[in-house]
């Protein structure tokens, strides 16, 4: 509209100063922002990388599972978020505990840093807390001391004479504790799952050890059975496999067997739930843990991958003394004529491989290999 008192020629060149004035402010503020944006944007990104790893190292952090000796709770491959703020506040980067929240419990499974590893997270349950005297004792899982609930028609004999050719039953490693190392003996409970599925869940477990003796041709040895464990109404599942191992516990007490043991003050002891294949506090190496060495308790499973690694490692190792074709796994989603093709002599040297060497593996057999485990995805730890 043309302002009244103002010839239109005037209006319309008072307009147009306007508009090259703030045309002139755009290109000056546009071009003030293009100099300083190299350096905004390389700022803005550190404190960013600076904000996640801080939250990572003092919240919530993300581990995968490399190993077996947690399975079945934990498969080799699966992604799970740890709570880094469940016990403890630490500082970001330093790992200094500036406050103390809550103090591991019997049955939760938390990570933490043993010894002989200062950058390396160990996965265990903790079996025994300070004060606890602790005893681990063998029992055969038919010995009529130990509490179990047994199925009906297991895959073991319970007899010594084996003339049938059957599986022996397991030792099952027999924890009994006293809180404060008072009262009478305390112990957990077991219930035994059926062969079927005990079978079921360990066969996409990605370890040789835990697969049934029928699934690996050629190879005689004893069955795995999985077990709920009870501890303190932490139920979980757990497998033993082996019968008659003898096992030195010389890194806590030698009477562990006997009379047990006392944790001392911040003292913490761990096993896996894979009882026959875990580096844990029985063990020379990592022993008793230390409550300051524990980062955090693990949460969630957001993502798992049987990415076959260590099927295929076995099945190339055995593979030199046996029939190629005659040696693979007699597994339901990876039969022995994939294993033929995707599994590769570079899976003989997974530990130690170069990167460049672990990306031509992955991109050549690992990725069509793979098995996404859809049914674990968000399962929650207990």
């Amino acid at each position: 509209m043309i302002q009244p008192g103002k010839p239109w020629g005037v209006a319309k060149k008072s307009r147009r100063s306007e508009e090259t004035e703030t045309n002139e402010i755009s290109d000056q503020a546009r071009s003030r922002y293009q100099q300083e944006n190299p350096v905004s944007v390389i700022v803005s990104f550190g404190l960013l990388l600076l904000l996640v790893f801080a939250f990572k190292q003092s919240v919530l952090d993300a581990n995968n599972i490399p190993s077996g000796s947690m399975i079945p709770t934990l498969k080799v491959g699966d992604y799970l978020f740890v709570n880094k703020m469940r016990y403890s506040l630490r500082l970001p980067f330093l790992g200094t505990e500036i406050l103390r929240i809550d103090d591991p419990k019997r049955g939760e499974i938390i990570t933490f840093i043993p010894r002989e590893a200062t950058e390396k997270n160990y996965v265990k349950r903790v079996i025994g807390v300070p004060g606890d005297r602790i005893r681990i004792r063998y029992l055969g899982v038919c010995d009529p001391e130990l509490p179990v609930q047994r199925v009906d028609q297991p895959e073991y004999s319970c007899s010594t004479e084996f003339d049938d050719g059957g599986y022996q039953g397991p030792d099952i490693a027999y924890v009994e504790y006293k809180p404060n190392d008072e009262g009478e003996w305390r112990h957990f409970s077991y219930r035994e799952l059926k062969p079927q599925e005990s079978r079921t869940i360990l066969s996409d477990a990605d370890s040789a050890s835990v697969l049934h003796p029928q699934i690996v041709p050629e190879v005689q040895t004893d069955v795995p059975v999985v077990f709920e464990e009870d501890i303190e109404g932490h139920k979980h599942l757990m497998v033993e496999r082996y019968r008659g191992i003898t096992l030195e516990h010389g890194s806590i007490c030698p009477s562990l067997r006997t009379t047990g043991c006392v944790l001392g003050e911040d003292k913490y002891f761990v096993m896996g739930d894979n009882r026959d294949d875990s580096k844990d506090s029985r063990f020379t190496g990592v022993g008793l843990i230390d409550r300051g060495s524990i980062q955090g308790k693990a949460l969630i499973i957001y993502f798992s991958i049987d990415w076959r690694d260590q099927i295929c490692q076995d099945f190339m190792l055995r593979s030199g003394a046996v029939d190629m074709g005659l040696s693979g796994y007699r597994l339901k989603d990876f039969p022995p004529e994939d294993q033929v093709e995707y599994c590769s002599a570079m899976d003989q040297n997974i530990l130690g491989e170069n990167i460049w060497q672990y990306v031509v593996r992955t991109v050549l057999y690992r990725i069509p290999r793979m098995d996404v485990r859809w049914s674990r995805l968000g399962h929650i730890l207990h």
